[in-house]
This record gives C-alpha cells, structure tokens and sequence, in this order.
C-alpha cells in the first residue's frame, strides 16, 4: 500500500513540475510530459480499481 502511494506522489509531482516547466519556458513539450504523467496516473488508478473489483467478486463468490 505504501509503494501505491509513493507512485502516486511521484505521479503529481511529476505533473507540478511539468507544468512549472512549461509556466517557465512555453515549450510544449513540457505539456507532452505533463500529459504523460497524467495518463499513466489515470492508468495505475484504474488497475487499482480493476484489482479492488476483482478482490470483492472473489469474495462474494
């Protein structure tokens, strides 16, 4: 549980900082990056919620 929730601090910490970033020099790359963490933030979220799923299925069974 706690290396979820180090991915997670990563995951916004790497979007605060992109969007920094781009605030500084207006390279959209920097939105590129921003974007990146935000799909693979959504991502673990739903695997998360996939695995949660799949645990109470398996219990009610």
């Amino acid at each position: 549980m706690l290396a979820v929730r180090v991915l997670f601090g990563l995951v916004g910490i790497l979007i605060v900082l992109s969007l920094l970033g781009y605030a500084v020099s207006r390279d959209p790359r920097w939105l590129r990056f921003a974007n990146l963490g935000l799909k693979s933030g959504m991502a673990l979220v739903g695997i998360m919620l996939l695995v949660y799923f799949i645990e109470r299925v398996l219990i009610a069974i």
